[in-house]
């Protein structure tokens, strides 16, 4: 009679949808305003009660994928998108001497998208296609 108390707990749980630990296969393309990312990074994190580590991938040629063994875990994630762009000016090169110039390279998505991310999707069991096509003014 000790463990009575895990089935008050096992109910509670199925009524308010508790985190599970389970992970998931999830890949994708990513394109930012009709081009697809050549380089960058996608991170997915667990909000709303879903618990786990942040999950994360290199974005190449517009293509990521994040296998189940390194998984998204499965629930509401927020997303981070981050990649690079030229600005095309050029600016003091940081490693090189005074008077040495090189392209300045600014973030490519805005802060609504990296940082202070509002993109939120659902991560389902099993294998996931989340595609993302932002798109923003200049």
């Amino acid at each position: 009679m000790r463990h009575t108390y895990l089935l008050p707990i096992a109910f509670i749980c199925s009524l308010q949808g508790c985190s599970s630990s389970e992970r998931a296969e999830v890949f994708g393309t990513v394109i930012l305003n009709g081009v697809p990312i050549e380089e960058g990074s996608i991170s997915f994190i667990p909000i709303e009660g879903n618990l786990g580590p942040e999950v994360g991938a290199v974005i190449r040629d517009g293509r990521f994928h994040i296998p189940r063994s390194q998984g998204v875990m499965v629930g509401k994630n927020r997303v981070e998108l981050k990649a690079f762009r030229n600005s095309g000016r050029k600016v003091q090169d940081p490693t090189g001497r005074p008077g040495t110039l090189a392209e300045e390279r600014v973030p490519a998505f805005s802060p609504e998208y990296n940082e202070r991310s509002t993109l939120i999707r659902d991560v389902n069991k099993g294998s996931n296609t989340i595609d993302f096509d932002i798109r923003t003014t200049p």
